[in-house]
């Protein structure tokens, strides 16, 4: 009878404790408008410099899963911009730009209101132009970078708003460096109120974010002279977290 009560009291523990715990994994869906501006130059005569400002739609996807709760997470995603351009009209200017990932974070310890976490990625990009008249096809390699986010607030708050921002620290293709700066404001939906960070990304919610990105690359290709390439991009998205 003892050991009933004992094994009882243990299963009730578990599953209690279990309840409070965020899902291992969530996926995030995200919709919006982003403004790109697009400048390529090289030293040759045969090249005309392309500087453009595209204003277009904006899709993002990610799957996130946790290896070691909550320290070690792999992370696929895939974003793409210009599946429908507002401007732009010269088709001759219109581009579409595709980004895809796969990478690994280690969350570093710090405190309840900030979230730090290295990650080591490995990355696919690439442009699709009329006629191949500028940009790039099939970039691909790898880089590390921190990212960080910060909870003002504490995560107790109905909508919880935290700036975050990743700088590069390294990279092995192109002299690639990104840097994204942005605000996200989180509506949880259902249950898991109250997370602490880190886990509390986990929760099912309604996200908006306000983002900047920009891209510096050095392109190769052989036979080519290589040219210089920045993408900023401005932009604004509505998602899901679930």
């Amino acid at each position: 009878m003892k050991t009933t009560y004992i094994l009882l009291t243990f299963l009730f523990a578990f599953k209690t404790y279990s309840a409070e715990l965020p899902p291992k994994w969530r996926f995030e869906y995200s919709y919006g408008k982003v403004k790109t501006f697009y400048l390529e130059d090289q030293p040759s005569i045969v090249f005309t410099r392309a500087n453009i400002n595209q204003v277009s739609d904006f899709h993002q996807f990610m799957y996130q899963y946790y290896l070691v709760p909550p320290w070690i997470d792999l992370s696929v995603g895939l974003s793409s911009t210009g599946t429908q351009i507002d401007e732009p009209d010269d088709e001759a200017e219109q581009f579409r730009y595709i980004t895809a990932y796969a990478n690994l974070g280690f969350v570093i310890p710090i405190s309840d209101f900030w979230n730090i976490k290295l990650v080591a990625e490995h990355f696919y990009t690439t442009m699709q132009v009329k006629d191949d008249a500028f940009g790039f096809q099939n970039l691909r390699g790898n880089h590390v970078y921190p990212e960080f986010e910060w909870l003002p607030f504490g995560s107790d708050m109905f909508v919880q708003i935290s700036p975050y921002f990743k700088v590069p620290l390294w990279s092995d293709t192109g002299n690639r460096r990104e840097t994204t700066i942005g605000l996200k404001l989180k509506v949880p939906v259902t249950g898991s109120a109250g997370l602490r960070f880190p886990s509390f990304a986990y929760q099912n919610a309604l996200m908006i974010k306000v983002f900047y990105t920009n891209m510096h690359l050095n392109f190769q290709r052989d036979g080519f002279i290589d040219s210089e390439i920045d993408v900023r991009q401005v932009g604004a998205t509505l998602g899901f977290n679930f």
